[in-house]
Order: C-alpha cells, then sequence, then structure tokens
C-alpha cells in the first residue's frame, strides 16, 4: 500500500509539472500568471470521485487516478492547439498514448488516454471509436476533462453548478456515455466536491479516499526503474520546450555522473545523481518557448521569469517524495558559494558536493551547446568560463577535478 501511495504522490507532482506548462497558452496575457492551471489533478480527482461510485477494484481506481492526472501529456506546449481542433486532439491522444505506455500499467493507462477524447455520438469523438470498444475508465476521464475545461477557478455558485449539471444532461448520448453520467450525479450533489475543487492539496484529499493514513507515507525510491523511466521521459518533455535543449537534461545527467564517478563516489550515489540531472530542469516546463528561445537579451521581466524555474523544481520534487539530497542537488544548480545565486541565495554551507558537481555540470553542458544567441563552446572554452568563477560561484577543487575529466 505505501509503495502504490509513493507512486500516487510522484506522479501526481509529475501532473503538476505538465500543467506548469500550461503557462505558454497563457503568455498572451502577460507574464504574470497563475502557477499553473492543475487541469490534471482536477481531472484526476474527478475521475476517482466518479470510479469509486461505479465500485471500481482498489487496482483499477489507481490506474484511473494516473490517466487522469496523465491524460494531457502529449499536449505539452499546445494545449490550446490540442483542445478544440480535431486533429490536434487526435494527435495529442494518441503521442500521449505512445508515452504513457512506458510506465506501471503502461498497456492499461495507454487504452485510457487514446480514447479520453471519445464521445458516444461519432460527431463528439476524435477518433469515432464504437462506444462498447471504449474503456469505462476511458469514459469517466472524457466526461471529467470536458467538466473541468468548462469550470472556472473559482467556487461555484449554486445556480453555476446547476447550469453545468443541466449542460451534461442535455449531452447524454451525445459527448457524454450515459453509463457514467449517474456517477458525476451522485458525487455533484454534495458540496464537499466543488469546494475539494479549490482546496490546494487534493492529492491529499486523494490519498485518503484510497488508503488507510498509516499507508501514505513516502517511501522514496530514485534508483529503481520506474523512478529512471519518469525521469528520461520528463527530461525528453522538457528539453522539447526550446530547439536549443535537445539533450541538455540528458548531458548534465550524464556529466554529473561522469564526475561524481571519478571522484569515487558509491554506485547509488552516482545513480540518484543522474536522476538529478535528468529532471533538474523540471521547472522549465512553466517557461514559455518564446523566453527560452529568444535570440537577444532578456529583460527584466523575462529575467524573473526564467528564474522562477529551480524554485518549482524544488518543490516538485519535495513534494513527490524525492529524497532531500536529490531534490537539492536538482534545485541547487544555480546557487553560488557566495550566497549570490539563486532562488534561495545558499551559500557555501548550505551547498554539498552533490550541488556543487550539478553546477558545474549544468554549466559545462550549457556552454557546450548551441543557444540562440551564440555557438556552441569547445570543452576547453567552457571550461576556461567555468573557472573564472571558482572560489566564488564554483568550488574551486571541483572546477579543478572536472578540468581534468572534462578535456
Amino acid at each position: 500500500m505505501r509503495s502504490e501511495a509513493s507512486y500516487i504522490r510522484r506522479m501526481w507532482n509529475f501532473s503538476k509539472a505538465l500543467d506548469l506548462a500550461l503557462i505558454d497558452e497563457e503568455i498572451k496575457k502577460g507574464l504574470h500568471v497563475p502557477f499553473g492551471l492543475r487541469h490534471g489533478e482536477r481531472v484526476g480527482y474527478i475521475s476517482l470521485r466518479m470510479g469509486i461510485v461505479l465500485g471500481l477494484p482498489h487496482k483499477e481506481l489507481i490506474q484511473l487516478l494516473i490517466a487522469g492526472l496523465l491524460h494531457d501529456i502529449g499536449a505539452v506546449g499546445g494545449f490550446h492547439k490540442f483542445h478544440g481542433t480535431p486533429f490536434w486532439m487526435k494527435e495529442h491522444t494518441l503521442l500521449g498514448a505512445e508515452i504513457v505506455h512506458r510506465f506501471p500499467d503502461g498497456e492499461v493507462l495507454s487504452e485510457i488516454v487514446r480514447h479520453h477524447h471519445e464521445a458516444p455520438h461519432p460527431n463528439y469523438g476524435v477518433l469515432r471509436i464504437e462506444p462498447t470498444q471504449v474503456n469505462i475508465k476511458a469514459k469517466i476521464i472524457s466526461l471529467a476533462d470536458k467538466v473541468d475545461v468548462n469550470l472556472s477557478r473559482k467556487v461555484l455558485s449554486c445556480a453555476e453548478r446547476e447550469k453545468l449539471i443541466q449542460w451534461i444532461k442535455d449531452h447524454e448520448g451525445k459527448q457524454f456515455y450515459p453509463e457514467v453520467i449517474p456517477a458525476f450525479m451522485k458525487v455533484a450533489v454534495t458540496e464537499a466536491f466543488w469546494l475539494d475543487l479549490e482546496h490546494q492539496d487534493l492529492m491529499k484529499i486523494s490519498l485518503a479516499l484510497l488508503f488507510d493514513e498509516e499507508d501514505v507515507q513516502p517511501a522514496p525510491k530514485v534508483c529503481d526503474q520506474e523512478t529512471r523511466i519518469l525521469a528520461s521521459t520528463f527530461a525528453d518533455l522538457i528539453d522539447q520546450k526550446s530547439s536549443f535543449t535537445a539533450r541538455h537534461s540528458r548531458s548534465v545527467a550524464e556529466t554529473a555522473q561522469k564526475l561524481a564517478e571519478d571522484l569515487g563516489w558509491e554506485k547509488q550515489a552516482t545513480r540518484e545523481i543522474w536522476v538529478a540531472g535528468m529532471v533538474h530542469d523540471l521547472g522549465k516546463l512553466a517557461i514559455p518557448k518564446k523566453i527560452l528561445d529568444k535570440p537577444g537579451p532578456l529583460d527584466s521581466d523575462e529575467v524573473e521569469m526564467i528564474r522562477t524555474h529551480t524554485y518549482h523544481t524544488y518543490h516538485l520534487l519535495a513534494g513527490a517524495g524525492f529524497p532531500q539530497r536529490v531534490t537539492q542537488w536538482a534545485a541547487y544548480h544555480h546557487e553560488r558559494l557566495d550566497g549570490k545565486g539563486y532562488p534561495f541565495g545558499i551559500g557555501a554551507d548550505g551547498l554539498d558536493t552533490g550541488a556543487r558537481l550539478m553546477a558545474i555540470a549544468d554549466m559545462f553542458a550549457a556552454l557546450t551547446e548551441d543557444r540562440p544567441y551564440r555557438k556552441a563552446l569547445s570543452p576547453g572554452e567552457a571550461l576556461a568560463i567555468i573557472q573564472r568563477g571558482a572560489g566564488t560561484a564554483m568550488d574551486p577543487v571541483l572546477v579543478e577535478h572536472a578540468r581534468k575529466i572534462l578535456t
């Protein structure tokens, strides 16, 4: 039970990372936007509540929740395009199905995600699958997804709730499968359901629906195959945000691991720093592509936004139950020995060897990659720049170690 709860905790926080990516769709409203839209977690919660009413077994409830959390994983970087345009809605369901197939219960998750934009009437479904061929869990998420897209991000009045409920009733057999509508109606009569949707800790509420309290404490693992698959998947999603970062996360992970191995670290620790490197830029899902690919200098608002990414990385990984040192190695890569780094301003006393290695690995990888404003530097040129910060930004002993290993 505890391992199941830990898995959900991890997937929930990766879902929050996906929601961060929706910020690209809000950029036309100005740079200062809310932290995510919570679409994945709200769909997951609505789906879970419906699944409980329908009497789904425990294992299937977990599959339903995970599929709800990740149902839009194929739409990263194009939510507004994928929602509402039939061709792109089809494309993102197929891509999402391919991605989640890598995860535990991948075959089941893949089928649910592939069919989450289906409907009983072919005019409303993107793949036009016969209703009898659509899994009940996909039918649940199909309704939950449409409900959440049509909800505001505030507590609804009774009149607004009734209007939404009537809309669902009016589209029974068209947009919504008749066999799942009664479950939503039963859930929707309670005041708590609507208040839960605005609660800041929907994960805690959802875990309480599935487990006894003693079973929900995190049991962190970071070297297992499941975590490595998750790290690789999200590294790919992070790096696809910009045409200039196709392998950045992997380069950082491989460089940090190589430096740690040559320092004589134990095998488990070197695997942990690899995972930290793969997800060190997780918070960059919140940064608009137009900023990441900007060919000229960033203005002050853009600098302020891009500096938030490590803050989001820290809280997403901590919330997912990653060990503290892995979270810190990932999130502290823009901190400095002199305390002038960001976003936490942590000085030398708070930066262990792993965090110091990660800062070097990140800078080395960035300097040896093409960027919109310059061509890639050679390893020697990159290390010469890193050397200038030795003693103030970077650990001088580790910089010398990197110079020997990376040239």
